[in-house]
């Protein structure tokens, strides 16, 4: 909307992105003051730049073996690559089968953060280690209706999890995650630690498990006043 300079109603997704065909995000980069150009110009870049970073794109890429350059300056989420329907597929899956035996995640709080993960980088990272997690597990698939019908190809959802974790990993090292503790970045960590066992890395995953349990003691979790 701030591209396009259209009023946006603030839900996820906006009404002017759902009629557009766009996913809601907020990259915005100043530009120039002047013309800008037709409206029309303008959500065809949009769409072409989202095409092209999307999670199915890269996927499509990196198995072909073709090389994926970094499309974002610095440390800064990748734009369009985790949307908010891949995040609601995945929550759903966890919960309808995995938060029995892993009661961390509140779903309403869930349901809340993805409204705004694309501008809060803690709950950007918890969301792409959510991501990257629920597509090791047995049972789920790229989501259907993809430009690239990934949901049929194997190996697919295991592509998809090493991008999303390699995205968490490389946002999280933008923001000082360690110096403010919080139950996203707690649940992050066990993500984390479940990607790379599920990948049989048990050291790095271990690593992660065991910087948990650090931070739950820098944090003073471990005192009864906080059960």
């Amino acid at each position: 909307c701030h591209r396009r300079k259209v009023k946006c109603d603030g839900i996820n997704p906006c009404r002017n992105c759902a009629s557009a065909q766009l996913s809601c995000t907020y990259n915005a980069i100043p530009q120039k003051k002047g013309p800008k150009g037709s409206r029309a110009k303008v959500i065809s870049e949009l769409r072409e730049t989202q095409r092209q970073t999307s999670l199915s794109a890269k996927v499509q890429n990196r198995m072909n073996g073709i090389a994926c350059p970094p499309t974002t300056s610095g440390l800064a989420p990748t734009p369009g690559l985790l949307t908010s329907e891949l995040v609601k597929e995945c929550a759903q899956f966890f919960f309808d089968n995995l938060y029995p035996q892993a009661p961390i995640l509140d779903r309403r709080q869930v349901e809340q953060q993805v409204l705004y993960m694309e501008q809060n980088r803690d709950a950007y990272c918890l969301m792409t280690s959510l991501c990257a997690f629920i597509m090791l597990q047995p049972g789920m698939s790229m989501p259907a209706g993809d430009p690239y019908n990934l949901d049929m190809v194997p190996g697919a959802n295991i592509v998809s999890s090493q991008l999303l974790l390699e995205e968490c990993l490389r946002v999280r090292k933008g923001y000082e995650y360690l110096d403010s503790i919080t139950l996203n970045s707690l649940a992050t960590n066990f993500f984390l630690f479940g990607c790379f066992y599920g990948q049989e890395m048990h050291d790095k995953a271990w690593y992660y498990l065991r910087e948990a349990t650090t931070m739950i003691h820098m944090a003073g979790m471990d005192k009864e006043e906080h059960y």
